[in-house]
This record gives structure tokens, sequence and C-alpha cells, in this order.
């Protein structure tokens, strides 16, 4: 039994029954956060905001609350570590004031900042281990459930309408089944190579997640996964030495230019390897409209999750000259601006900066600032087709603000430790050099 997750013999039992009571509810969370099956079963793709799901949110916003409030201090020592991602979030919670459907905003605000407050906690409350571990636990029970479906109910899991035979598992549609397996696949990848206790498990869910994105025919899928395996594996081969370093930082140089020459010269030939059109699927029409929308709005948007409304003559007219009923912007730095504005946009963009600087930093003596780089590049990969920032109700936007969150405390508690070290020949150095243990290969350790 893994150590993050086996009780002390000491501890009392009320103690123990109340981790594991802890423990379940998180896990029972984080599955409703994923959006699979729940939806399918209680809502429609027309009209997935179903009274009833509306209902079974709160308790989870009450649960989230009193996580937080328990962990207060260090929720706001952690918020005061994320000002562009407070900023965004103040931005959604107060744009009703300038709301075109001032209602949805106000719901869906509050929907955001529980969301938000949700990866915060997690961040603060769990060492690293047990949060990847938490992760790989929900993406694997979702995994083996949406699997067996596509088995046993295919005309469930199974598209039969518009692309024929790609499975969707528990989602509408077999992107989002696509982008969470890849996604999960990453994180599998990561917990094998540094959890070995857990190691058999991982790998099972590596070949398991890998099947479900082939299975969905998903290209950007396919691709954000070859994206989170390309990390992992450069991180190994940096591990080699300088040498290897450079080798492949030359290697990288090369391929970028290769691939930004094909684009300046033969861009349909790129687009014809990813198997996909120069339009990407119709997304770049709906991309051309919406900058005509931001461009009336510019600075703060239409309110937060407000465009979209059935009577909103801003939708009317995208819908109009996009010849279909476009249901988001498909993007999600777009649907950011069309939510709060430029504002909220470049607060977004700094904010993902800003993460991808201290995962840098962190990745130079932790492994788990690889992990954060690769979701960093696989989140910038999925952001560019589907609107998954800021999205309310969403383990994406769970899961980095989590990440971010534990990033930030965490070079924030590495570079405290480094001021308080004495001088290499101090006496206190000396003596630390003396007893130090031998250092061990790299490992998922329980940091916070």
């Amino acid at each position: 039994m893994p150590a993050s997750l086996t009780v002390s013999q000491d501890r009392p039992p009320l103690a123990t029954l109340a981790r594991i009571m802890e423990l379940a509810a998180v896990f029972a969370c984080l599955v409703l956060f994923t959006e699979g099956l729940l939806p399918r079963l209680f809502a429609s793709e027309e009209n997935p905001d179903s009274a009833f799901l509306r209902l079974l949110w709160l308790p989870v916003y009450g649960l989230v609350g009193l996580g937080c409030l328990f962990k207060f201090r260090a929720v706001l020592h952690a918020t005061m570590r994320l000002p562009f991602l407070m900023l965004i979030l103040a931005l959604a919670c107060l744009s009703w004031l300038w709301s075109i459907d001032p209602a949805v905003t106000e719901r869906r605000a509050i929907a955001i900042a529980a969301t938000t407050a949700a990866g915060l906690f997690l961040a603060v409350r769990y060492d690293w281990r047990t949060l990847l571990r938490m992760l790989g636990a929900v993406w694997l029970f979702l995994g083996v459930i949406s699997f067996a479906a596509g088995i046993v109910v295919p005309a469930f899991a199974v598209m039969d309408d518009i692309h024929v035979g790609a499975w969707r598992g528990l989602w509408w549609e077999k992107n989002a089944m696509g982008g969470h397996m890849a996604r999960a696949a990453f994180l599998m990848a990561f917990l094998a190579l540094m959890d070995r206790p857990w190691r058999l498990i991982w790998a099972g869910g590596i070949v398991l997640c890998t099947a479900l994105v082939v299975l969905s025919t998903s290209k950007t899928a396919l691709l954000g996964l070859l994206t989170g395996f390309a990390v992992l594996g450069a991180a190994v081969w940096m591990r080699r030495g300088i040498v290897s370093t450079l080798s492949l930082i030359w290697l990288g140089a090369i391929l970028t230019g290769v691939i930004g020459l094909v684009l300046i010269v033969n861009p349909a030939l790129f687009f014809e390897v990813l198997g996909r059109d120069a339009t990407l699927t119709g997304r770049t029409d709906i991309w051309t409209a919406l900058f005509d929308a931001i461009g009336a709005r510019p600075w703060f948007g239409y309110g937060y999750a407000a465009f979209w409304g059935a009577d909103s003559q801003p939708a009317y007219m995208v819908r109009l000259a996009t010849e279909w009923a476009v249901p988001t912007a498909h993007n999600g730095w777009i649907e950011t601006a069309l939510s709060i504005g430029l504002v909220g946009l470049v607060g977004l963009a700094l904010n993902f900066l800003l993460m991808i600087a201290r995962s840098a930093w962190l990745a130079v003596t932790d492994w788990t600032g690889i992990y954060a780089l690769g979701m960093c590049a696989q989140f910038l990969l999925f952001s560019i087709s589907e609107s998954i920032a800021l999205q309310q109700n969403t383990i994406v936007w769970v899961t980095y603000v989590a990440i971010a969150a534990k990033v930030a405390v965490t070079v924030r508690e590495k570079t405290l430790a480094s001021r308080r070290m004495p001088a290499p020949g101090s006496v206190s150095a000396i003596g630390r050099k003396r007893f130090a243990r031998p250092v061990r290969r790299p490992g998922l350790v329980r940091t916070r």
C-alpha cells in the first residue's frame, strides 16, 4: 500500500475513518468535475445545463467551501502567489455588472469561483504524490468504465451519427473523451516513471488510455498524447548530461525550423499530415466572425459565459455568418476574450507564462516540474481548438489551477529553503555534508 494512502498504526480509528471519508469525497467530486456520464443521463447535448445537475453541484460547492475554510491560511498564501489568476477570476465574478445576460453570468461566476477554489484546495491540502495519485485514480476509474461501456453498451459509448464508429465513452462527443484520455495517459506515464509502488497499475493505465485515444479517432487528442510523451522522453534524455541536453535542443530547433518552413511554403501539406483541413474543421471561419464580435466590446467582453446564450444577439450574428449553430468559440483564448475581454485575455496569458517559467525552474531539480511543463504543453495545444480555459465545473480547469498553485507554492518553499542554507565553507555546512544521506534515484516524493 502506498505510503501516502496508508494510515499510521498510531493514528486513532476516528482519524483513520475521517481520512478515508475525505479521500472518498474528493474522489467523488473529481469524478463529477470530469462531466462524464451524469450529463448524458440527466441532460441533453443541446441543453447540458439541466436543473437537476445544478442542484447536484450545490453539495460539491459546499464541500469545497468547507475545505477552503479548513485550510484558509494556506489557500490565502497560494492565491497571493497567483496574482494574474486572481485577476481573471475577479473579472469573471464582477462581469455581471456589464454582462449582456446578468442572470447567467452571476450563476456561472459562482460556479467558476467554486471550481477555482477546488483546485486551490487540492494544491494546499495534499502533497504532490497524493495529488497526482488521486487524479490518476480518477482517470483510471473513468477509463475502465468508458472501455467497458464501449464493449457492453456500444450504442451509448460509440458514435453512430456524425463520426460513425468513433468512441466517445461517457461523454457527448469523441473529442471530449480523446482529450481527457490523452491528458490521463500523460499523467499515468509520469506516475509509471516516478511512482514505483504502483508502477504496474499506471503502466496498465497508459495502455488503456492510449487505446481509448486511438478509438476516439481524434487527431488533436493523438497529437496531445504524443506531446505529453515527448515531454517525458525529452526530460529523461536531458538527464543524461549536458551533451544530451544540447543535442536535444539542437534537434528541437531544427524540427521547429522545418515545421515553420512547411507552414510558410506549403501549409496544406502540414494539415494533410495531421489529417485536418486548413480551416481546422471550420474553426477558422468561426474565429474570423468572433474577432469582429470581440472588436465590438474589446476591453471587458460580454460578461462571463454570457455570449452564447439562447437570446444573445452577438451569438446570433456569428451563427448567421457561419451558417450553423455554433455552440462555443472552439478556442480557449478567444472564449476568454469574449467573456472578460482583452484585459482578461492578457491576464490568462501572463498567468500561463508565469506558470511555465516556474515549472521550468522547478524542473531543474524536481521531476514534478517536468509534469507541470507537460501539462502546460497539453493545455496550450487543446486550448487552441477547444474552449477549456476558465470553464466552470470542469476537471481541466481544476487541474490547471491545482498544478499552477502547487508549482507556485513549491517554488516559494524551495527558494526560502535555499536562502536559509549556510555558506559552503561554514561549520554548519560542513556538518550537514558529513551527515547528509546519500542521494537516491529520482522518485515522486511527498513534497508540498
